[in-house]
């Protein structure tokens, strides 16, 4: 509230002073066109009283330049913190080794403090430590002394034990071994009876299996023959069929011959060669019935002997003994059996009895050695206590930590001691020195501020209506007017508390300050990088806001002349031209306010517009008084027109801007022109407030 205050009290002191020098000029050019006074010569421009007076401008060529961002914010280069730098140490102040303003980096030294108390303690504290290293070697030899005595005791105590474990081992390892041959021997004894009862068994197997196929092998002896029979008596009668057979087919043959031979015989139309041979058949068919009534058949002699046979080996089947004698050898074997098993159990009794003997005495001598060896155990026991106890590190445990709380107590100190150089703890600036050489710095004091400047960052305001078109990490153009320069930047933090005075939200932007040229406090406006095309690009002092539309004079052949021109992105010192300007066209930048279209006009250069209204003005003066009257008026318009305070030029072009306005040829607010384009461009924010 103050700073806008002050910057209000500015405006109406700029404004006051613009006011005077436009009368001034205006006064001075009224007196111009009166005509040259009595002793005057005639004006510039024309030998004659009434000639056109010609007015001096500046002028710039259009070209075409980066369109900038569009709104400018205003704020200040800030710290990104302030560290108010503490001794930790408490004495007098002897060097400051820093000033206000010094850049410093982390580590380098700030300021020295008086240590001579701190070094006393220290010389304290180091004698104490001597006394305390003294005490714990003799606790340390007194507890070595103890520990070797109860070692060699417990060494021999060890002895012992081992000797008491090894005949413990012995007598258990015999009566184990003395174990171990009984339950082979009962083993051996049960496995060979096994074997023998096995070996029975399998005899007892092999003879009910000889029994079983003697019985098989009878019966089918016996069948096999009675099938034999059985056939052989079918084949005896099937002979004796194919005999009689035979007998009656030969009889019928010779019949059928002896009624050939009597048909041949009484046919007297047959030859003789036909009752031949009717005759020879007849003879050839007695023949053969003869022989086969004399002749008994082979095949009846052979089916007669095999039944013979067949009856014979029926006989003999039934009559085998292999039967009876593999059920005699079957009950053999199953005696053998049984004795083999009434054998196997008085041997299993007997090493058994002899097991359970050798296993009781390897009870007996385990039970003996376990309390002998728990005896020596308990002797090496107590001993390991006794050099435990020797062993025992308490007296050690006190002096050590004697010695540790001495040795930290100068450590300590020590530290202390190079505590009385201050360093820096961050890179940045100093701000202030906040203990002066001489004065007491106690415990945590604040002896130095500095301001941590790594990165560098500048801290704008920004308006409700234009915090949505930034983001963190979006690239700004930060101007410093104080260095005249320009610093690239990226947004790196946006504060979500919009200030109730204000209305505007704080934006804190990281400035790339390679060479450390910002400091804290500096004027800063901020404003977004350029869009990344290029346009007409024409100082926004040399617009003109009309009521029918925005316009530039622009001089040509001497003249000036009236463009109506449309305007697209502004920015607080450039406004951008859409239409009615063309490259290398000549525009007024300065002089433009008291312009009349086909105006002459004089192209000047910068600073030399002032020179030559003063001039004019002293010409049309009578008096001296009158002739420094307009050099005051002068001065003052330089200054309405040139000076600028350290807020970037923002209240120097708003006190020109109101005096032009106390003329009506400009509006009020932000410099903003009439746009027919429909732009929404501003002015830059707060700054323009």
């Amino acid at each position: 509230m103050i700073r806008w205050i002050q910057n209000v009290s500015k405006k109406w002191v700029f404004t006051t002073i613009a006011v005077i020098a436009i009368i001034a000029v205006v006064g001075g050019t009224l007196t111009n066109w009166g005509g040259p006074k009595q002793g005057q010569s005639a004006a510039p421009g024309g030998g004659q009283r009434g000639a056109a007076r010609q007015f001096p401008v500046e002028t710039q060529i259009v070209k075409k330049s980066d369109v900038g961002g569009g709104q400018v914010f205003t704020g200040s280069i800030t710290p990104l913190y302030t560290t108010n730098v503490s001794s930790r140490i408490s004495g007098r102040v002897t060097e400051l080794m820093v000033k206000p303003g010094d850049r410093v980096k982390e580590g380098d030294p700030l300021a020295k403090i008086d240590t001579t108390q701190l070094e006393q303690q220290i010389a304290q504290s180091q004698s104490a430590l001597a006394v305390s290293a003294a005490q714990l070697q003799r606790s340390t030899n007194d507890q070595a002394n103890s520990a070797a005595t109860a070692e060699k005791q417990l060494a021999v105590q060890k002895a012992n034990l081992e000797k008491a474990i090894a005949d413990q081992q012995n007598a258990v390892a015999s009566a184990k071994q003395q174990v171990a041959i009984s339950q082979a021997n009962y083993n051996k004894a049960l496995n060979d009876q096994q074997n023998s009862i096995a070996t029975a068994k399998q005899q007892v197997a092999i003879s009910q299996q000889n029994l079983n196929n003697a019985i098989t092998t009878y019966n089918t002896n016996v069948a096999n023959a009675q099938n034999t029979l059985n056939a052989q008596q079918d084949s005896l009668q099937t002979s004796q069929v194919n005999s009689s057979n035979s007998v009656e087919s030969l009889q019928l043959k010779l019949q059928q011959a002896i009624i050939n031979y009597q048909n041949v015989k009484e046919s007297s139309a047959n030859k003789q060669s036909d009752l031949d041979n009717a005759l020879q058949k007849l003879q050839q068919a007695q023949l053969d019935l003869d022989q086969a009534q004399q002749t008994t058949p082979s095949a009846l002699t052979n089916a007669t002997a095999s039944l013979l046979k067949a009856q014979g080996d029926l006989a003999a089947a039934e009559n085998s003994q292999t039967v009876q004698v593999a059920q005699e050898q079957l009950n053999r074997d199953s005696i053998s059996l049984a004795n083999a098993q009434n054998t196997l159990a008085v041997i299993l009794e007997s090493n058994q009895q002899t097991l359970q003997k050798d296993q009781l005495a390897l009870s007996n001598a385990e039970t003996s050695q376990e309390l002998s060896l728990n005896v020596s155990k308990a002797q090496v026991a107590q001993s390991e206590q006794a050099l435990q106890t020797a062993q025992s590190t308490d007296a050690i445990t006190v002096s050590s930590a004697q010695y540790s709380q001495a040795e930290t107590n100068l450590r300590l100190l020590t530290e202390q001691l190079q505590d009385g150089v201050l360093l820096s703890p961050v890179d940045g600036v100093v701000t202030a020195i906040n203990t002066p050489v001489g004065q007491n710095a106690g415990n945590n004091g604040n002896i130095v501020s500095i301001a941590a400047t790594n990165p560098t960052q500048a801290s704008v305001n920004v308006p409700e209506s234009s915090i949505g078109k930034l983001k963190v990490g979006m690239e700004m153009k930060v101007n410093v007017p104080t260095l005249n320069k320009s610093f690239e930047g990226v947004i790196s933090a946006i504060r979500p508390t919009l200030d109730s005075v204000t209305k505007a939200y704080g934006v804190d932007i990281q400035v790339n300050d390679p060479k450390g040229e910002l400091l804290p406090g500096m004027f800063a406006s901020s404003s977004m990088k350029s869009e990344g095309r290029q346009a007409i690009m024409v100082p926004a002092d040399a617009v003109l806001s009309q009521p029918n539309g925005n316009a530039v004079f622009v001089v040509q052949d001497g003249k000036a002349k009236k463009v109506t021109v449309k305007i697209g992105t502004m920015t607080s010192a450039q406004f951008e031209v859409t239409s009615g300007l063309n490259e290398g066209d000549q525009i007024v930048v300065k002089g433009q306010e008291l312009l009349s279209d086909k105006a002459s006009v004089q192209v000047v250069q910068p600073g030399q517009e002032g020179q030559q209204g003063g001039q004019k003005q002293g010409q049309g003066q009578q008096q001296g008084g009158q002739k420094g009257q307009g050099q005051q008026e002068k001065t003052q318009g330089e200054k309405a027109q040139g000076e600028k305070p350290q807020s970037g030029g923002e209240q120097g072009e708003k006190a020109k801007a109101q005096g032009e306005r106390a003329q009506g040829e400009r509006p009020q607010g932000n410099r903003q022109p009439n746009s027919n384009s429909g732009s929404t461009g501003q002015a830059g924010a707060g700054g323009g407030q």
